[in-house]
């Protein structure tokens, strides 16, 4: 049996290593020049950056990604409790900081914020009923009220997804959007009980203790035949009658014949190379929002503690921003710190990125996470093409079908990216263990 994988991140080269396990011919496709796809590192001089904050999150459900990461990164991990913030405007705190998650920590808004935040989550909760929430705007409210929704959820989901949040479905959110009752938040404010540290997916994170996210891919590309995995290959062909893969090498088209096909490429580019054309009709519907990564060392470890900010204010272009140096001071020269930037924008080609990254620069400086723009020692730009998925109706209606279909012609697009889902690294380790399982 022969199987052919599409993509070497992190889901391709999973299926990649339990098929060599299984003692299973295969051959990985990459695109790029290197492994990793956007679980990747960047390294310049003392400086170690990721394709954003890679962390990684277990799930107690799922106990063999944890065995298989720690085999992997065999003692290069380290655990840590997440300390993260939320920059609001609305806060009555001298650096404008809240402790993450908002709805647990309203008692740092203004009063009036905080009555008004406080009301709405007891009508939410008095009003409780099992009314199916046809978008995530609605389920917000119904949920936190329209306090909490108005001065954090509703404008930070919309610096992300950059849609009306009435166009998003509702089917990701039971395990990234924390729900906290009325009781427990009334608790924090009048008594100072629960400090939110153990709310939502990632409360502890595991990174690696060296090189950056990198060294768990390179850890698995360790493992496995290095002339099974083809990079620099870019597929623009696959012919699902004949089960054959034509791509591009050296300047050079070739083949590979399959039985069974993994794909971990994002699922419009798998379309628009497919024979199947009942489903390219499929792919300009499929939407995304692209993202714009601004890593920047800085001559001194800043905001020290914090791993990460949220930023829901409209007047600020990024979303969020997160420190390096307080996840590992490994990544960083000796004495000094490092920040990733995120902006999400709707189309990378048409964004002047010199500008939006003078804008960034000004805005740190603005909201004293710099002193000033001479503390920058260099900046690094990251393009995450496809970043988000968005879970609109369109997506819900006809991703099972378009899943199912590739799965009669023996393709499985998994991953991220392949079953076009929002997911974190674990969650992508599970979905390469469980397709070699079924194939």
């Amino acid at each position: 049996m022969k199987v052919v994988i599409l993509g070497g991140g992190l889901t391709g080269l999973t299926s990649a290593y339990e098929l060599q396990k299984k003692g299973i011919d295969y051959t990985v496709i990459e695109k790029e020049p290197t492994v990793g796809g956007l679980c990747r590192s960047v390294t310049i001089g003392d400086f170690i950056f990721d394709y954003t904050g890679h962390f990684l999150h277990f799930d107690k459900s799922y106990k063999r990604a944890k065995e298989f990461v720690s085999h992997i990164l065999s003692g290069n991990i380290i655990k840590l409790t997440r300390n993260s913030k939320i920059y609001t405007k609305y806060a009555q705190t001298r650096d404008n900081l809240i402790p993450y998650p908002f709805q647990l920590n309203i008692k740092y808004l203004k009063p009036a914020i905080r009555k008004e935040c406080l009301q709405g989550l007891a009508w939410s909760n008095i009003l409780k009923s099992n009314k199916v929430n046809k978008n995530f705007k609605q389920w917000l409210i119904d949920n936190f009220g329209g306090g909490i929704t108005k001065y954090f959820f509703e404008p930070y989901n919309r610096k992300i997804w950059n849609v009306s949040l009435d166009e998003i479905s509702t089917t990701w959110v039971q395990k990234f959007v924390p729900r906290i009752d009325f009781e427990t938040v009334f608790n924090n404010l009048i008594f100072g009980t629960g400090t939110g540290e153990k709310y939502g997916y990632n409360f502890e994170f595991y990174y690696p203790k060296n090189h950056g996210i990198q060294s768990l891919v390179n850890g698995i590309y360790k493992h496995l035949n290095n002339h099974k995995v083809l990079t620099s290959a870019e597929v623009v062909r696959v012919n699902t009658k004949r089960k054959q893969v034509l791509f591009i090498q050296n300047d050079k088209i070739q083949s590979l014949k399959y039985d069974y096909l993994i794909s971990t490429i994002p699922l419009p580019e798998l379309l628009k190379v497919i024979d199947l054309h009942g489903l390219k009709k499929h792919i300009n519907n499929l939407r995304y929002v692209s993202v714009i990564c601004f890593n920047i060392a800085v001559n001194r470890p800043i905001m020290p503690g914090i791993h990460w900010i949220y930023f829901p204010d409209t007047d600020i272009i990024f979303y969020r921003i997160g420190f390096y140096h307080n996840v590992s001071k490994n990544l960083v020269r000796q004495g000094c710190g490092s920040i990733y930037v995120e902006v999400a924008v709707q189309d990378i080609n048409k964004t002047n990125i010199d500008a939006l990254l003078k804008k960034v620069k000004k805005q740190l400086v603005n909201i004293k996470t710099l002193n000033s723009t001479k503390e920058i020692l260099f900046t690094n730009t990251l393009l995450l093409t496809y970043a988000y998925v968005i879970y609109d109706h369109y997506r819900e209606k006809f991703l099972p079908y378009i899943l199912q279909k590739l799965r009669t012609h023996k393709i499985y697009s998994i991953g991220r990216y392949g079953a076009w889902k929002y997911s974190y690294m674990t969650e992508n380790i599970k979905d390469a263990v469980e397709t070699v399982a079924l194939i």
